[in-house]
């Protein structure tokens, strides 16, 4: 997906969400969600978009509710993410952990902004797909700040957003 969204984007600039077709977003349509963001310091980000394995995943579907309106817990872990692809205009990936209806999960995700004018990103695309455990162990670690190395994060803990390297379209490495 990552591939496909700097394809999409222009002189550096994240894609503008009408160069998406919705056919565009087809092999990746049950395990995404769209924000629109409203607002812009501290924006409002209201669920345009949710895919049908995340609503399998969760039991039920968050079309048109906020963010605000996750429990606090999960609120205090996305609002800051969003909040920094938004400030950053560059996409985000992480393994996110927590516990989901009694039982622990964990999902990759990635963050990926959008402008509808090349400046105010006014829309998220988040691809979220849940990792079984072979997969997990099968990642190397990632030690985010406050962890070193040989010591694991609490059971049930996020590791940190990790920002992309991205090479901005028509640039060399």
């Amino acid at each position: 997906m990552l591939e496909f969204w700097l394809t999409k984007s222009v002189a550096g600039r994240p894609p503008v969400p009408s160069s998406i077709a919705p056919a565009d977003l087809r092999p990746w349509k049950d395990n995404i969600v769209v924000f629109e963001v409203i607002g812009e310091e501290s924006g409002t980000f209201v669920y345009s978009y949710y895919g049908r394995a995340l609503v399998a995943a969760f039991g039920q579907s968050r079309l048109g509710a906020t963010l605000d309106d996750l429990p606090p817990e999960q609120r205090a872990v996305l609002q800051p993410e969003y909040e920094t692809v938004r400030r950053e205009r560059l996409p985000v990936a992480r393994v996110h952990t927590a516990v989901f209806g009694g039982r622990t999960r964990s999902f990759e995700r990635l963050v990926l902004p959008m402008s509808s004018d090349g400046t105010s990103i006014d829309k998220l695309l988040v691809a979220a797909y849940e990792m079984t455990p072979r997969e997990l162990a099968a990642r190397p670690p990632v030690h985010s700040q406050g962890h070193s190395p040989g010591h694991s994060p609490a059971p049930g803990a996020s590791s940190g957003p990790v920002p992309l390297t991205v090479q901005k379209p028509g640039a060399s490495a």
